[in-house]
């Protein structure tokens, strides 16, 4: 029987993984999907070339424990990238126009910031919604300010630019997990925990029964019915995980035939009028004949409910409004679609904190009667909906469950 089963082989159910590895004490790990990396993953075949599914960039890159891992494993990072453009209602800002709105965005986010020790409300109590700063808003968070806590959004740190992981963040996260053994294609479907001296964790190809279980499952999973808890998690545990829902945040790259774009590139921050107000582009990265397409909020989930020809007919009149009708016969016909919110082991792209529920992060780490522990970016307080926030939460519940299991013997966490 391992010490520790795990759940999920996302970023923080491998770090977890290799933090127990550090020290010594047997895991399982149990992957759902027919791949590791969760919501971190790399396509490298579709276009001849690394397409991130989900997450790209590393945030506070000075901060991030990533950082130095890429460096290990020779993982490229544009450590100086350009700043985001700016559109409106299909035109291209430029000069003092796009400075003014710049301006904008950042005094938004500062006054986000500056309430942090206020009264929990939504972010939308602070800064009025529309324009640029809801659709930056939305890119980050995938739900409109008014249905995120602005307390919660003020605890993140984000220092410094964001660096695009030119080989992939989903390699990067994969190539540090190379000896980490995983169960590929079983889920799992229902945890026995309480009035045990171990857990057993049920999945189609058996059960797996270990001392202790680190969940890191997204917490739309989590809210869903794909993985039951037998007893049912605590009310404390249960209203957490539902004031914690999921942002929308689909991806679509589309492979060029050269250069459509003259001489723009890098990314793009597209703000509407209508439902689509948030709409990011990422033309030809480190020169690659790709363009990826991020769509963000509502209006995200439901145009990837709609499908890939949606998604691409989209893509095609965005572009088309910015840099005319040529766009089209630029496309080739390979394309990568990462739908989040329809995929049953995600159910979205990243958790956000309702107003008035602040605390809830904090809730969802708390450990179940040492023996049930959470990671994930979900419990992650300052780096939520980062992958490496995910990572950290992984090394921290694999402390939590060594000590548990050993008694204080594991090394304690910062």
């Amino acid at each position: 029987m391992p010490d520790v089963a795990i759940v999920g082989a996302g970023a923080a159910g491998l770090a977890a993984a290799r933090r127990l590895q550090e020290l010594k004490i047997s895991f399982v790990v149990l992957e759902a999907r027919p791949r590791i990396g969760g919501r971190a993953s790399t396509d490298t075949a579709t276009l001849g070339a690394p397409v991130d599914l989900g997450g790209h960039w590393l945030h506070s890159p000075a901060l991030n424990p990533l950082t130095p891992l890429a460096e290990r494993y020779g993982i490229r990072v544009d450590r100086s990238p350009g700043p985001a453009r700016l559109a409106i209602d299909g035109r291209m800002l430029s000069g003092a126009e796009a400075a003014t709105a710049d301006a904008g965005i950042a005094d938004g986010f500062a006054r986000v910031a500056a309430a942090r020790d206020g009264r929990d409300a939504a972010v939308s109590d602070l800064v009025p919604e529309g324009g640029l700063f809801e659709a930056a808003f939305l890119a980050k968070q995938g739900v409109p300010p008014a249905e995120c806590s602005s307390i919660d959004f003020a605890r993140y740190i984000w220092e410094g630019d964001d660096w695009p992981v030119l080989d992939g963040l989903g390699a990067l996260v994969a190539r540090h997990a190379r000896c980490v053994p995983v169960e590929l294609n079983t889920p799992a479907t229902r945890i026995a925990w309480h009035g045990r001296d171990h857990v057993e964790v049920e999945t189609p190809r058996g059960a797996v029964e270990a001392r202790a279980v680190i969940v890191t499952v997204p917490a739309g999973v989590l809210a869903g019915n794909a993985l039951r808890f037998d007893p049912p998690l605590p009310g404390w545990k249960r209203q957490a995980i539902a004031d914690l829902p999921m942002g929308s945040c689909n991806k679509l790259s589309l492979g060029l035939t050269g250069n459509p774009f003259g001489d723009v590139a890098g990314p793009i921050l597209a703000a509407g009028s209508g439902a689509d107000r948030s709409v990011e582009f990422l033309l030809r990265e480190d020169g690659r004949d790709i363009v990826t397409m991020m769509v963000n909020g509502p209006f995200a989930k439901n145009l990837a409910a709609a499908g890939a020809p949606a998604m691409i007919d989209y893509a095609v009149g965005r572009l088309s409004a910015l840099f005319g009708s040529g766009i089209r016969s630029a496309l080739t016909s390979r394309h990568v679609l990462a739908d989040w919110d329809h995929d049953p082991w995600a159910a979205g792209c990243y958790a956000v904190a309702r107003p008035g529920a602040a605390a809830a992060r904090e809730a969802l780490a708390r450990p179940v009667e040492d023996r049930l522990f959470f990671a994930g970016e979900a419990v992650h307080d300052r780096y939520m909906g980062d992958v490496h926030g995910a990572h950290l939460s992984g090394e921290a519940a694999a402390e939590d469950a060594a000590r548990a299991v050993f008694g204080g013997k594991a090394a304690p966490h910062s």
